[in-house]
């Protein structure tokens, strides 16, 4: 299995990581499968709702750079 990082930028969890055995890591406290799947869920639907608020308050060309900055990057 592949390992994955990934920042959630959200509120009291910010590294949600995958090891290559399969095991979850929520800020180095290991949760399940499913607990991992809700926090990817959750920090989807507050991403969406922020840069929604961005590109509705930014001009466009600063809006580029708000989604430049949350691209996906893999290590």
């Amino acid at each position: 299995m592949e390992k994955i990082k990934v920042c959630l930028h959200k509120k009291n969890a910010h590294t949600l990581e995958r090891t290559e055995g399969g095991v979850w890591f929520l800020d180095d406290k290991e949760i399940t499968q499913e607990q991992a799947i809700e926090e990817l869920v959750e920090a989807t639907g507050d991403l969406g709702y922020w840069c929604q608020v961005a590109k509705d308050v930014l001009p466009e060309d600063e809006f580029q750079l708000v989604q430049e900055c949350y691209e996906y990057h893999e290590e």
